[in-house]
């Protein structure tokens, strides 16, 4: 089959065929290797890593990686709702909350994903920068930078989401502050994008910077929606552990993968267009407010 030829609708049926099978993939390898891992957090990491090789396969066969680009928001509630299923939760307030603040925060992603996908003609261009580096070896890249360790850094932070639903507990201002925190995010996320896609119909070059809205405020606006919702995720756990521990690197990780990988990233391919150096100089990397200029 020529993947290229298809339609955005046709390439939709693709991407449902291979994320159907993906869970199908989960659940087997679930119960598969429930008799030999006495954890579900492990078993649930092992369903994950075999659902990832299913969509990296699915990449090799359309020869695009972009397979992956929903795999982002869709397995975690995924998850999430197999965790309530499995361990036979008793659904309180707090957990309701944590479910409809990643609920939301996935199918806005996810649909801001389909309404900017064009087909597989192209894919990321993180992928194409990766592979033009790799050469030789971008089958070794494919999978491990653009599958697995998204798919790690992701599920670490489900772990926080399975304490809160485990242990449930009564609402209180940690609780509070993590869900308002995810609405903020699923909310900041959806302005972001919608003045973005605003802005690419109307603008007047591809090389022009968007310097309009929540843009003329934070560099990145998006990516900070999405590490907040990490951490409103951990405000939560917070809520139910009342403890300071270890749990706090999960957001952390995900927090250095945007401040070292992708945001430097993204700006190194804008940092040669007209503005983007002054824009950088006036706006803030992701927490909103303009800089004072200088003279």
């Amino acid at each position: 089959m020529d993947f290229l030829k298809l339609t955005k609708k046709q390439t939709g049926y693709v991407f449902i065929l291979a994320y159907l099978i993906s869970f199908i993939v989960g659940i087997i390898s679930f119960y598969a290797f429930e008799s030999v891992i006495d954890n579900v957090l492990l078993l649930s990491f092992v369903a994950n890593l075999m659902m990832t090789i299913v969509i990296f396969a699915f990449s090799l066969i359309t020869k695009n990686s972009s397979m992956y680009d929903p795999y982002w928001s869709v397995i975690p509630p995924v998850i999430i709702l197999w965790w309530v299923y499995y361990q036979a939760v008793m659904i309180d307030l707090t957990t309701v909350l944590l479910i409809v603040g990643i609920m939301l925060w996935a199918i806005r992603l996810t649909y801001n994903w389909w309404k900017n996908w064009t087909g597989f003609k192209e894919q990321d261009w993180r992928y194409d920068l990766i592979k033009e580096k790799t050469t030789k070896y971008y089958l070794l890249s494919n999978f491990g930078a653009i599958h697995l360790i998204p798919t790690l850094v992701v599920y670490i932070q489900l772990i926080n989401a399975y304490e809160v639903i485990i242990k449930g507990g009564s609402i209180n201002i940690w609780i509070i502050l993590g869900f308002v925190l995810m609405l903020f995010a699923t909310s900041i996320q959806f302005l972001a994008d919608k003045q973005m896609y605003e802005f690419r119909q109307n603008r007047d070059s591809k090389s022009q910077i968007i310097d309009r809205g929540i843009w003329l405020y934070s560099r990145h606006p998006n990516y900070l929606g999405e590490l907040s919702i990490w951490v409103g995720v951990y405000l939560m756990y917070l809520g139910i552990s009342k403890t300071l521990d270890m749990n706090i690197l999960y957001p952390l990780a995900m927090i250095a993968l945007f401040l070292f990988i992708s945001i430097p990233m993204m700006e190194k391919k804008l940092e040669n267009r007209p503005g983007f150096n002054d824009y950088k100089k006036q706006v803030s990397m992701l927490i909103p407010y303009r800089k004072i200029k200088q003279k």
